[in-house]
């Protein structure tokens, strides 16, 4: 009996398990399936346009590019939204996300619980000089949470201020670029 071949398979079981657990690995290989999503987490959400629509002013109105953005995401005690000073929660944001409907850069920005996923902020402004146009805090509808994906998935949400409303369709990826102690719960 060959040694090479019981070892083989137990050795490739062992790599597959340890970079699961490190968050790396698999990305690329369409025949491997995807872990189970974290408790409350989201899982099976699918990528879409981030489109803005019933916005006041109506020229805000459009779909955000994606590709041209520089998203980030981290994690933080500190207080963010409706959130208290002990509530860790994460944070996400996508700058520079250039609309169809008017050619201005604008960001989108929000955190959330770590423990539920609950969201406690969701921002919406220009780019330049991050000016808040508009800015919910402690929404209960209408955003998914995926950080299986890392996926923020928008349905039907609005945001309103004193000038400003805008509606969000569509999600928004964003990337794991923060400390690995909190990728299980961040994403």
């Amino acid at each position: 009996m060959n040694l090479l071949r019981l070892t083989r398979p137990l050795l490739l079981a062992t790599l597959s398990i340890t970079l699961a657990a490190c968050g790396g690995g698999g990305d690329d290989d369409e025949t491997s399936t995807p872990p189970p999503p974290p408790a409350g987490g989201g899982g099976g959400t699918t990528a879409a346009p981030l489109v803005i629509s019933a916005a006041t002013p109506s020229t805000l109105n459009g779909t955000l590019d994606k590709a041209a953005g520089l998203y980030e995401s981290g994690s933080s005690n500190d207080v963010m939204g409706t959130f208290a000073a002990t509530d860790d929660h994460c944070r996400v944001a996508g700058y520079v996300l250039r609309n169809s409907g008017d050619s201005v850069n604008y960001f989108v920005e929000l955190s959330f619980r770590k423990t539920d996923r609950q969201v406690g902020l969701v921002n919406f402004g220009l780019d330049s000089g991050l000016a808040t146009l508009a800015r919910v805090a402690a929404p209960t509808a209408g955003i998914t949470v995926d950080t299986t994906n890392r996926r923020i998935v928008f349905t039907a949400f609005t945001l309103t201020s004193t000038n400003t409303t805008v509606t969000l369709d569509g999600s928004m990826e964003y990337p794991t670029n923060i400390a690995p102690e909190n990728r299980a719960a961040c994403g």
